[in-house]
């Protein structure tokens, strides 16, 4: 099964790599395509990684040379940022774990630094010389070397074994950087400025660690207080929890298995890692006591990580239902990927699925995880006593209807879909009844104008308008009846998306329902079906007839809740031990979301979008995906 994902990242990093090359991907399951062109090369990958943050030096410096063989290429952009972000290639591959191109990048860099400030007396305040982690802060850099026979070595072969390519990136570094320093003065202070800030902040973060470490809240050999750990010492075989607020945690340390699952209850949100330097992070004392627990230590200037060290093999992070309990699930997510990435990509870290539902008839509990598996489980409840005859059909009852109307769910959901970006739900019905699928349709200008014709009303205009691009026509739509203009263009384009085409092809499963259709109650049901809206009329106790589909699957989730309490859960703490072990936390029924990371380049821009200093990429990505959102807590 190939990952779009994971094929685009490779695909976008092969196009950064290879100036003026295009390189489109197109995934026929789903629709999806993706076109990547970059004609700035590796300075285009640095301006990509850098689009959320304010960059000191703009444009990107850039260095390339040849030596003995070795193409290398450089591009290095500081920004206000903390953190260090860097890529390094070796013909064309991404590797992962670096190599001697790597060391030579840092030895280089360091070098021709501090060479610089000791010159020009830009560093004469502090008390030692600048660290090559300070002048990396905030520094995002591509390094792609193109080498004859090249050796890799490591586990998965990601690592550059070439000794002479260190050699070669330290003089190319030293030679270019250090003229780039010379000619541009500015920009070379503001580049040591921001090194000398660091340098002093990592003098505050030692400190910082040593008052900590005086006091053993780092000391591995003293366990955090509110830790309750497992029994088990094997790391392969133990979980941690860490748990939203007090109650919740005093909830699960109850409920737990305590031969292999430790809590770690939090309380209120932790410090945003991704605007926060080092001394403040060690100074927050929710992360002090998560770094403390899982033992291995955090990734920075002043810390050493080690996965040796991992006392938990599996560490879950369990939140409330909630908007709060979604941002702080973002802040420990944001935290394990900039401080403890080995983690993530060791697949250690989990996210748990507690249910959000609660439904009981009598003595009789189901947990239910989401809205969807509850519409699945009053229909599928509705259905067992009910058929569906549908005029000009056979009767449809059992596994068929149960089957039928999942699919009409799912039917419903892909029309949101596409009106959320494009017409309105009439528009949508027409194209579908008339099969538009292709260019076929809009070839026919007379096809076209009928089927204008036909939207046209008083709340609505719609036109027909040529189609330049493709030679063909096109339908240009105002409408007004939702009581403000929205106005949309239908052409081949837009049948041509993913979501149109997909819609399309769930539409063809449920054609055949439409017209007159009458639900009839089994005697005996233990319900008798009434009116639930202005399309359900009652012909007699055991038959109702519906007019749409919407309001047929209404139909049978209101019979499905007749007889039933179903409560939604908020909070964690709102679940006694026995329930929050047998649901969230018994390995046979629980459900974990394993936290992944295929395509590093998004994840960091993700990160920094939502979680970093500037408000106007923030503001552009809730405008871009407003219409997307599923899940609203309001």
């Amino acid at each position: 099964e190939f990952s779009f994902d994971t094929l685009a990242q490779r695909l976008r990093e092969l196009a950064f790599l290879n100036a003026g090359v295009t390189i489109t991907l197109n995934d026929e399951r789903t629709g999806k395509s993706r076109s990547f062109a970059y004609e700035g090369g590796i300075v285009s990958f640095v301006q990509f990684l850098n689009k959320t943050k304010t960059a000191v030096n703009d444009p990107p410096i850039f260095m390339n040379g040849n030596k003995g063989g070795v193409d290398v290429e450089i591009a290095l952009q500081w920004n206000d940022g903390y953190a260090e972000t860097v890529y390094s290639f070796a013909n064309n591959i991404n590797t992962h774990e670096g190599g001697t191109h790597l060391s030579g990048y840092r030895s280089g860099l360091t070098r021709t630094v501090n060479s610089y400030a000791s010159r020009n007396k830009l560093a004469k305040d502090l008390s030692e010389s600048i660290s090559g982690d300070d002048i990396r802060e905030g520094l995002t850099a591509v390094i792609s070397v193109k080498i004859p026979n090249p050796q890799f070595e490591g586990q998965t072969k990601t690592k550059l074994g070439n000794t002479k390519v260190k050699g070669i990136v330290e003089t190319i570094i030293n030679d270019s950087l250090g003229a780039f320093l010379e000619e541009n003065p500015r920009v070379a202070r503001s580049i040591l400025n921001k090194a000398v800030e660091a340098a002093r902040a990592r003098a505050a973060a030692r400190k910082a660690r040593d008052l900590v470490r005086r006091k053993g809240a780092l000391d591995n050999s003293t366990l955090p207080g509110k830790l309750s750990d497992c029994q088990e010492r094997d790391p392969a075989l133990c979980e941690l929890y860490i748990v939203e607020g007090e109650s919740a945690g005093g909830s699960a340390k109850q409920g737990r298995d305590r031969r292999f699952q430790a809590i770690l209850p939090i309380k209120g949100k932790i410090l945003n890692v991704e605007k926060a330097r080092e001394e403040k992070i060690l100074s927050s004392e929710e992360i002090r006591t998560m770094i403390v627990a899982l033992g291995c230590g955090s990734e920075g200037r002043e810390s050493e990580f080690n996965l040796d060290k991992l006392r938990y093999h599996r560490i879950i992070i369990m939140t409330d239902a909630d908007v709060d309990g979604s941002h702080i699930r973002t802040l420990l997510l944001t935290f394990f990927y900039r401080k403890m990435r080995p983690l993530i990509l060791g697949g250690h870290v989990y996210i748990a699925q507690p249910p959000l539902y609660r439904v009981k008839r009598g003595k009789a509990e189901h947990y239910i995880k989401n809205e969807r598996e509850l519409e699945a489980w009053l229909i599928s409840r509705a259905a067992e006593s009910r058929s569906l005859r549908i005029l000009g059909q056979e009767e449809i009852s059992g596994q068929d209807l149960e089957v039928l109307l999942q699919k009409l769910v799912a039917f419903q959901k892909y029309v949101q879909v596409v009106e959320r970006r494009g017409p309105s739900g009439e528009v949508i019905k027409a194209l579908l009844d008339h099969n538009v699928r292709d260019k076929e349709f809009f070839a026919d200008e007379t096809t076209v104008r009928v089927m204008a014709a036909n939207l046209n009303h008083t709340l609505r205009a719609v036109t027909v308008i040529p189609d330049e691009e493709h030679n063909l026509f096109a339908l240009n739509i105002d409408d007004r009846s939702n009581g403000f203009p929205r106005r949309h263009r239908v052409d081949l384009d837009f049948v041509s998306t993913g979501e149109y085409r997909t819609l399309l092809a769930s539409f063809e499963s449920v054609r055949r329902v439409s017209g007159q259709m009458i639900v009839t109650t089994a005697n005996g049901a233990g319900d008798t079906d009434t009116a639930n809206n202005a399309k359900t009329q009652t012909l007699r106790n055991d038959e109702a007839q519906v007019e749409s589909i919407d309001a047929l699957v209404a139909h049978f989730i209101n019979a499905g809740k007749r007889g039933v309490g179903i409560n939604r859960y908020k909070g964690l703490g709102e679940m006694n031990p026995e329930q929050l072990w047998a649901t969230t936390m018994k390995p046979e029924n629980r459900t974990l979301l394993q936290v992944q990371a295929e395509d590093h380049a998004a994840a960091h821009l993700t990160f920094s979008t939502l979680m970093g200093d500037q408000v106007e990429p923030r503001r552009k990505f809730i405008q871009d995906n407003a219409l997307d959102v599923t899940n609203l807590d309001i």
